[in-house]
């Protein structure tokens, strides 16, 4: 079967939408390393390649940064960063809103037949 070029699967098409909050987020939680490596995928994604395996582990990685999961490594730049946000900023909703949506957008990739 052909590849149809006009479909845009869910997952490029959540990242490429909220790509300017996406690497704020980034770059509030991981600082210019982590906005940098969004940044790389954000290029890689517009150029609409197959879900290659580099693409999905840094897919996981963005959803591990907005997950907080390397918060509680005290020596980890997360932590630090994470330290410094007011648990009240509405900065902290618009994060979990990203990681729902990131996650229901790899989901139903997820659930596309190859």
């Amino acid at each position: 079967m052909p590849r149809d070029f006009y479909f845009t699967p869910p997952h490029t098409a959540f990242v490429l939408a909220n790509a300017a909050a996406i690497c704020s987020s980034a770059s509030l939680l991981g600082g210019p390393v982590a906005k940098a490596r969004v940044h790389r995928l954000i290029d890689d994604m517009s150029l609409a390649p197959p879900l290659t395996s580099r693409l999905k582990r840094e897919l996981g990685a963005l959803e591990e940064l907005l997950s907080l999961e390397k918060v509680q490594d005290f020596d980890s730049v997360e932590a630090e960063r994470f330290a410094l946000i007011d648990p009240s900023d509405p900065v902290v909703e618009d994060i979990c809103l990203l990681l729902d949506g990131l996650r229901h957008a790899r989901a139903q990739t997820a659930d596309i037949p190859a």
